[in-house]
């Protein structure tokens, strides 16, 4: 299994699967570049098991409920917070309680919570910049 069959397989998740979940969000826009972004941080998790010792230092279970979970928190903050979205609480949530609560290595939860996932879902990357910025 590679990223793209990881993105893929995430997409026909459930809720992700269903379309009124999907279209469903106050922010549409926002949503669904923040929600490829988490479904490829959880495709950079699932890979990096392939290399054992040299992914994680502990093996961890990762499963489809930790995405379940962090896609359905993701779309309620960003319905409960039409001003801002609120980037802080979401890695938390997402870093720390959906996928860094079976952690339990120093370095291992210090690559979840800083290096993949403000890669994949803050504003600061280059990459969740260039998907927010509007059309002009």
């Amino acid at each position: 299994m590679c990223i793209r069959d990881s993105l893929l397989g995430s997409y026909l998740t459930d809720p992700i699967s269903d379309m009124s979940f999907f279209n469903g969000s106050t922010k549409p826009n926002e949503f669904k570049k923040l929600l490829f972004g988490l479904c490829f941080f959880h495709g950079v998790i699932q890979e990096r098991r392939k290399f054992g010792p040299l992914g994680w230092n502990i093996p961890y279970e990762f499963t489809d409920s930790d995405l379940r979970i962090s896609a359905k928190q993701l779309k309620k903050f960003l319905d409960d917070y039409p001003e801002d979205i609120p980037y802080d609480a979401l890695r938390y949530l997402t870093a720390e309680c959906n996928y860094g609560g079976r952690v339990t290595d120093d370095k291992d939860r210090r690559s979840v919570s800083y290096t993949h996932l403000r890669a994949h879902e803050t504003p600061e990357h280059l990459v969740c910049r260039l998907l927010l910025e509007k059309k002009k």
